[in-house]
């Protein structure tokens, strides 16, 4: 060792800084194979990990924000449906009717001689349930009734007007009406199903 330093001492000073430099230079080589590298690597894989995460980040936002976009569009849906639904029920619920008409006519003034609903007959997608009224009133008050039929949540078509001969009571107007009401139900798929086995 102390003649490696004594040969290094009476180098010319060219060499000994060149030797220096040498070393100088295979140190930073060597630092930067086994120090920086691993480090710059390691520092890549975070950064491509962190892309990547950020990525997932997204489009899992993204499906979030599908996903209440989509409970939104149900949420709509099922409210048009039960509108869509008291105006064609899935059930005859025919004495609630009987009972709405039966109000109506009271309150237009009518006075109400039958109500007789009918045999239910099936279409495509829904049911048709016929409904026979005999009523007396004058024309104001057969017109309101209708209006007010008319208004009502559920669909119920009157046909087949037919008006009998005035008679006059009690200093008042009155036509014999009679009409047919006719209101309609949904079938879902099961009851269209079981009627075609039935007809069978």
């Amino acid at each position: 060792m102390e003649q490696l330093l004594d040969r290094i001492s009476k180098a010319p000073p060219a060499a000994k800084w060149g030797g220096l430099g040498g070393i100088i230079a295979a140190i930073t080589v060597l630092n930067f194979f086994v120090l920086i590298s691993p480090v710059e690597d390691a520092i890549a894989a975070q950064v491509a990990m962190i892309a990547k995460l950020n990525q997932q980040l997204a489009e899992k936002q993204e499906i979030a924000q599908n996903l209440n976009e989509r409970r939104r569009e149900m949420d709509n849906l099922e409210q048009k449906l039960a509108e869509a639904l008291t105006e064609l029920p899935e059930r005859k619920d025919v004495e609630e009717l009987l009972a709405q008409l039966n109000d109506i006519g009271k309150k237009s003034g009518l006075e109400i001689q039958a109500v007789e609903p009918g045999a239910e007959s099936s279409a495509s997608f829904y049911s048709r349930i016929p409904i026979k009224m005999v009523v007396n009133g004058n024309y104001h008050e057969i017109a309101m009734f209708m209006q007010e039929v008319a208004n009502m949540r559920r669909i119920v078509n009157v046909n087949n007007i037919k008006m009998g001969q005035a008679q006059t009571r009690n200093e008042k107007v009155v036509l014999k009406s009679e009409f047919l009401a006719m209101t309609f139900r949904f079938l879902a798929q099961a009851q269209k199903e079981g009627d075609k086995k039935g007809k069978k």
